[in-house]
């Protein structure tokens, strides 16, 4: 039986985050965040080359999110008052109780637990209220720090799958 009802966006405190929904007025944020080369040097994505193009992020996030296909998270440190980074379940399959997650941090804050704060609430949202039982998170094979916070949380190298879009990430499965 389904619990959440995508209508309202979930919003999280935990001892040293918010976990909210992206705004407008984090267009700046958002922007140095998905454009940093230090993140992106493992990962393949498109990256926003203006404030234009961070702020169509930003509304496909809203519109992904009434689809109930996305909801993406913004990361704010109570102790910073800043956007520090997200977190996101993506490619949502309810009837199959299925999501995958990624996540990004400034990499200022790297080595703080943050990132690890925030995986274990999404996480519990995850299995509690959207009722899922398989979220896969999609890391490069280089990507050590992401890769021992996917083990920290119980995910597993899972070889049965490959990334069709990028041929260095690895699968890594969480079942319930």
């Amino acid at each position: 039986m389904q619990q959440f009802s995508f209508h309202l966006f979930p919003e999280f405190t935990t001892e040293r985050l918010i976990l909210r929904q992206l705004n407008f007025a984090d267009k700046k944020a958002i922007f140095r965040l998905r454009s940093n080369k230090e993140i992106n040097k493992l990962i393949e994505r498109e990256t926003p080359k203006n404030l234009n193009q961070a702020e169509g992020f930003i509304q496909t996030c809203y519109d992904e999110f009434e689809k109930q296909r996305r909801i993406f998270w913004a990361i704010i440190s109570t102790d910073y008052n800043q956007l520090i980074g997200s977190i996101v379940f993506h490619n949502i399959d309810l009837e199959n109780n299925y999501a995958e997650i990624g996540y990004e941090l400034d990499p200022d804050y790297h080595g703080e637990g943050f990132m690890s704060e925030s995986l274990e609430t999404v996480l519990d949202f995850g299995k509690n209220e959207l009722n899922l039982t398989t979220i896969e998170a999609f890391t490069h094979y280089n990507n050590t720090p992401s890769i021992a916070l996917l083990e920290k949380h119980q995910f597993e190298l899972y070889t049965e799958k490959k990334d069709e879009k990028v041929a260095d990430n690895r699968i890594y499965r969480l079942s319930f």
